[in-house]
């Protein structure tokens, strides 16, 4: 989540009181626009930096629009999305608490690169398939008979923990993204608060 604030105490200072009372507004428009431009970056990123994103992950992007009164705005992802983001965004270790990630072994997925879902349920309902450890390696396995002999085929591996490096880099974009509008929405935002006001 990125949070912009605005203090313009020492700006205030040097302005006539109609300039004044519009100041609020042209804050507000200013950081409205700049999480605008940091939203609608972060949903191009995405698809590049992520491989194929599901749509549940790039419907996580939220913002919190300020106001006259309240002068602060953010933007970032929703706390289901940010639970598994933040693996990309810092690097890290996973380990679920139940049970283990699935890894997919030569199976069949869907668009976005993921099993499909009820997949492991399909694949355990087979009667040649069984879930268990086989040499060491715990997952799900498939009994297979070629000319006669008898082997196993691993459909899908067990893995205790899940190693990501650091890749999405959100806050890195969206802090160059504020840096290069800020400004610019600022400048934009007090022409038209001040054309209001003279209206």
């Amino acid at each position: 989540m990125l949070e912009i604030t605005a203090d313009f105490d020492g700006f205030l200072k040097e302005l006539g009181d109609v300039e004044r009372r519009q100041v609020p507004f042209a804050i507000s428009l200013t950081l409205n626009k700049t999480i605008d431009d940091v939203e609608r970056n972060t949903r191009k990123r995405l698809p590049r930096v992520l491989d194929r994103p599901v749509p549940f992950t790039q419907r996580g992007l939220m913002t919190r629009k300020a106001t006259k009164r309240r002068l602060s705005a953010s933007v970032g992802f929703m706390r289901i999305q940010s639970a598994y983001l933040r693996f990309q965004e810092d690097g890290g270790e996973r380990r679920p608490r139940r049970r283990a990630i699935p890894i997919p072994v030569g199976q069949r997925l869907n668009k976005y690169g993921n099993m499909p879902r009820g997949a492991i349920k399909r694949l355990l309902a087979r009667p040649d398939v069984f879930s268990g450890e086989v040499r060491g390696v715990a997952g799900i396995w498939q009994r297979k008979r070629t000319r006669g002999q008898r082997g196993l085929k691993l459909l899908i591996a067990f893995k205790p923990r899940a190693t990501y490096q650091p890749r999405l880099k959100f806050h890195e974009g969206a802090l160059k993204t504020t840096r290069a509008r800020i400004g610019i929405n600022w400048r934009r935002s007090w022409v038209r608060a001040i054309s209001t006001a003279s209206k």
